[in-house]
């Protein structure tokens, strides 16, 4: 294989990589807010007077 080829292909794949932990943050970032959400709606429900 040509070397410019290799070092190409190592560029694609660190691109990769961060797109791919960039996904994954999004998630996280995105299941931490929802979390959020719900101990609000939880805290809510728990201190209405309503039984």
């Amino acid at each position: 294989m040509r070397k410019g080829f290799r070092r190409g292909q190592t560029a694609v794949e660190y691109v990769l990589a961060l797109v791919a932990l960039i996904g994954v943050i999004g998630v996280m970032w995105y299941l931490v807010q929802a979390a959020r959400e719900n101990v609000a709606r939880t805290e809510s429900l728990v201190s209405s007077d309503y039984p």
